[in-house]
């Protein structure tokens, strides 16, 4: 039988300081192999295309800012010649905010572990596929982790608007705030919604009317909760009645004991004047004490069409400090994936009289609120005094 080198596999290679962050970034890349999962933080976040510079200790600082819109008004009359009075320029608003670190639950590789995957290379007549799809396996779990983080800390700010990150095992507390205005948070209005009275529709229209008083016309959208939606919106009286006539007058009617569905709702809410469309809110991760969603409960949003800001970010520490001052006994390799907002680093070392393989994921990332002036918060679980 032929000798194959082990050490000279694809699977070996990805540890090699050299030659790792090529074939790691080829495996990282490469969509057959790591999957892009539908994450809800790439469905309400851009991701900003500066990275966020970083100071003498490692702390990187970011500044949100939103030009407030300049609303039209009625004409000025003036005497012929006259000149015009010049507008009142409105300034910018902005808060700042610090980039997070992250980092997901590592791997290590002892000898003994590689002893025997090198023993599979060699009856596999030098085959790696198998080795290298369990550690692509591996990453992906880690990807998983950090979209489901920045996805808890999305849904957090745009909800409630502020992220205090109380999950995993490491540190724990508020990371930051969007200076969003005191009136924008506003309660149900005349009933919470979950009264079945409560004419949600109509609350629905007063409040964007509010709103539309304070900003302008600016194209809106409401972001509910998949639940609140369907365990509330669909059995609510006035939406009953509502897709009840529409398609009596459309001639759908509804048979006795079928239940309202999206589908109804969204033909019939057309004939609905003063409401903006409606996306549903779907996201829940897992957490060390089980499954758990960032979205504050009982709470809708309203708020301008587009993204709800930018994932911010910054370089990792970890990479420019290794790559510069790190131990000549240990080799690292480091890759991008997630787009440019994760790495991975895969190290060899030494414990005690035997080597070890690690393999860690980490992530500077954090998102902002970029139309916070315009968002509204809406209680819908407490009706006006």
């Amino acid at each position: 039988m032929a000798k194959f080198d082990f050490n000279n596999s694809t699977y070996s290679k990805l540890w090699d300081s050299v030659e790792g962050p090529r074939l790691l970034s080829v495996i990282l890349s490469n969509p057959e192999m790591i999957r892009a999962n539908v994450t809800f933080w790439k469905q309400h976040f851009g991701i900003d295309p500066n990275i966020t510079p970083t100071n003498a200790d490692g702390t990187a600082t970011f500044v949100s800012r939103v030009r407030e819109l300049q609303d039209a008004y009625l004409m000025d009359m003036r005497a012929p010649l006259g000149d015009s009075i010049p507008e009142d320029k409105k300034g910018v608003a902005f808060y700042t905010g610090v980039i997070p670190d992250f980092i997901a639950r590592g791997t290590v590789e002892q000898a003994m572990e590689r002893e025997y995957k090198e023993q599979l290379f060699v009856e596999n007549f030098g085959n790696d596929a198998q080795i290298v799809a369990q550690f692509v396996d591996d990453v992906q779990a880690k990807i998983n982790s950090a979209d489901m983080t920045l996805s808890n800390m999305s849904a957090q700010l745009m909800s409630k608007g502020f992220i205090n990150y109380q999950a995993g095992l490491g540190i724990k507390g508020g990371i930051l705030k969007a200076e969003i205005p005191t009136e924008n948070f506003v309660k149900a209005g005349e009933k919470a919604w979950s009264d079945p009275e409560a004419q949600i529709l109509t609350q629905m229209a007063q409040i964007e009317e509010e709103a539309r008083d304070r900003f302008g016309e600016i194209a809106m959208q409401w972001n509910i909760p998949y639940k609140m939606f369907h365990n509330v919106i669909l059995k609510n009286k006035q939406v009953a009645e509502l897709v009840q006539s529409f398609r009596t007058i459309n001639e759908k009617p509804i048979v006795s004991g079928m239940g309202i569905t999206e589908e109804m709702f969204r033909e019939a809410i057309v004939a609905f004047e003063g409401i903006s469309p409606i996306v549903i809110i779907q996201e829940k991760q897992r957490d060390v004490v089980g499954m758990v969603s960032g979205w504050e409960e009982n709470v809708a949003v309203l708020r301008p069409v587009g993204f709800a800001g930018l994932i911010r970010h910054t370089t990792i520490l970890d990479q420019k400090m290794y790559e510069k001052y790190g131990a000549t006994t240990i080799a690292r390799a480091f890759a991008k994936t997630g787009n440019g907002l994760f790495t991975v680093m895969n190290t060899t070392l030494n414990n005690g009289n035997m080597k070890e393989w690690h393999t860690d994921l980490m992530m500077s990332a954090v998102p902002s609120l970029d139309e916070f002036p315009y968002h509204i918060i809406v209680d819908t679980a407490t009706a006006n005094a």
